[in-house]
């Protein structure tokens, strides 16, 4: 593994060459020594509360893929599509996206949600941040919409059943309420 990009104790560095040579001569000059106290933990628990900007604190109930309401700008819609599958890309899958009027969101737009230095689309755990006028989201929800009631009563006829009378050949027509189910104690 090549280890020329990684700084002491910290994994693989964001950082471009010139930050890191700075950085690592700086580590060569002063040897880290001093004692963080507790009131360096506040204030840097200050900070991250700052960043966070009202989020949830509790970072186990941490979600990779929340996006604020508020950062995405008027009349689009940010959704997160499929990137990598194990690793790999599917170049169809991308050609059916940008027909969809899918384009990716450069990390420049959005500096917070990647690491610092990163160039192109946010990209997280296989899953790319892409964007389309919201018109154009708006269109195909209601398509799916249709489809989704379409197949619903396509399946109430092959049952026999009709939703205006509640019964047809002796039959109830199918429960579209929702309600709490009993669970049984043992």
């Amino acid at each position: 593994m090549d280890n020329s990009k990684r700084t002491p104790n910290r994994g693989k560095s964001f950082l471009n060459s010139a930050e890191e040579q700075e950085m690592s001569a700086s580590q060569t000059e002063t040897p880290r020594t001093t004692v963080r106290s507790p009131r360096d933990a506040a204030l840097r628990a200050e900070q991250i509360r700052r960043n966070r900007s009202n989020e949830e604190i509790d970072m186990s109930f941490h979600d990779d893929f929340y996006i604020d309401p508020r950062v995405i700008p008027d009349g689009w819609d940010y959704n997160w599509k499929r990137y990598t599958i194990a690793g790999q890309n599917d170049p169809t899958y991308e050609v059916e996206l940008a027909q969809g009027g899918w384009e990716p969101v450069d990390c420049a737009r959005h500096p917070e949600m990647m690491p610092l230095g990163s160039k192109g689309a946010i990209i997280r755990k296989g899953m790319m941040l892409m964007e389309r006028p919201k018109e154009i989201s708006d269109a195909a929800k209601q398509r799916e919409i249709v489809a989704a009631r379409e197949a619903v009563e396509i399946k109430e006829r092959a049952l026999g059943q009709n939703i205006g009378n509640g019964y047809e050949k002796g039959r109830k027509t199918i429960n579209k309420q929702y309600s709490p189910v009993e669970i049984p104690r043992s």
